[in-house]
């Protein structure tokens, strides 16, 4: 195959060239080569020209693969580029812009080619979306409540949001009611997915005022913590915010701001305390903040922020309204009143001034967000 074959419309990343070290006779210290040699199986090459419509490139095994990369970028061969390296030279590798680092062993693996094409999904989607976590003390917080008025909040500034109900029951659907528009579920995912393609997965699900909602219905939720991986960085690829539902006790993803909502009685506090103490430990998150929600009187608001070690981003109240809405199966986030107001602080507060998109009308029925 030509280094410049024509892009396949097929093509799973046909902006994506695959950078291999090779031992390659005659490639000392020359330039870098496309085709057979590469040193990649036979399948693994197949597999390559498939996903990207280009034969892999070599480059000398006394050369910088990052710096060949780079210049791959430069000449404008690629719109990104996947490194495959050894095992052993992949965790110390740095990354940078548009390149993405891969095993070489994982990619000639029994599960090769399913490592391999997450790795061009990434490389030609990559997930730059924020994600915020939110997950509660106990249950009865109204914690997914919350949730969904901060969505529709960072919505109204302008912000491209997704939703992620992480919770094996997968009950955020249902708290949506019917203005959820039709679309796959959970249940409706393959299982054992290594990757989607972001703007498949996102034009399959159902809609809540123009944002994708991916939760469970009566089949249930995600399968396994494994199966939200990717489809959280497929949603990634298309907005600028994903909000995970996440259930109490789980770890947060990667990198998330992490809202905990609890109450002031003390049952409440010492399981903030707990849980607040386990997400640090799975996920060194150091930006976690509280939701404080007015009932109790066991502990301060600023007692509970020492208990935790995380500052009070805003307080929460209960609104009656708001409950008989969901006893009714209508949206909770319509109408008026003290969560939306405070729902619009957090939103300001978690996104800056400065990130306010041009004046989108939070009462909308439907807004696009492709």
């Amino acid at each position: 195959m030509d280094d410049h074959p024509p892009d396949s419309p097929l093509a799973l990343a046909p902006g994506v060239r695959v950078l291999v070290p090779s031992a390659r006779p005659g490639t000392e210290g020359t330039s870098l080569a496309p085709g057979a040699g590469s040193g990649l199986d036979p399948n693994t090459d197949r597999l390559v020209r498939a996903c990207t419509s280009h034969a892999p490139l070599s480059c000398p095994l006394d050369a910088d693969p990052l710096l060949e990369a780079r210049r791959v970028l430069k000449e404008g061969r690629a719109e990104a580029v996947v490194v495959l390296l050894p095992g052993e030279a992949v965790d110390a590798a740095p990354t940078g812009e548009r390149v993405v680092v891969g095993s070489l062993e994982e990619c000639a693996g029994a599960d090769g080619s399913d490592a391999l094409v997450a790795l061009l999904l990434a490389a030609q989607d990559p997930p730059r979306a924020r994600v915020l976590a939110l997950t509660g003390a106990r249950g009865g917080l109204g914690t997914s409540t919350f949730l969904l008025h901060v969505a529709r909040s960072c919505s109204a500034r302008g912000q491209r949001v997704a939703l992620l109900d992480a919770d094996p029951a997968g009950g955020l659907g249902l708290l949506i009611g019917a203005d959820l528009l039709p679309g796959l579920y959970w249940a409706d995912l393959p299982d054992g997915e290594a990757a989607f393609r972001p703007e498949r997965l996102v034009s399959a699900l159902p809609t809540w005022l123009g944002m994708p909602v991916l939760t469970g219905d009566g089949r249930g939720g995600p399968a396994s913590p494994e199966a939200l991986v990717p489809a959280l960085e497929a949603l990634r690829a298309r907005h600028d915010l994903v909000v995970v539902d996440l259930p109490r006790g789980a770890p947060a993803p990667p990198g998330s701001t992490v809202l905990l909502v609890s109450a002031l009685d003390l049952r409440s506090a010492v399981a903030a305390e707990a849980l607040s103490r386990r997400l640090r430990q799975a996920g060194g998150h150091d930006d976690l903040h509280l939701l404080v929600r007015l009932d109790g009187e066991d502990v301060s608001a600023e007692e509970l922020s020492v208990m935790v070690g995380a500052p009070v981003l805003a307080t929460i109240v209960r609104e009656r309204a708001v409950a008989q809405r969901i006893a009714h199966g209508d949206d909770p986030t319509r109408g008026r009143g003290r969560l939306r107001t405070q729902s619009r602080r957090v939103a300001a507060r978690l996104l800056g001034a400065g990130q306010a998109g041009p004046g989108r009308d939070e009462g909308a029925s439907c807004r696009s967000v492709s």
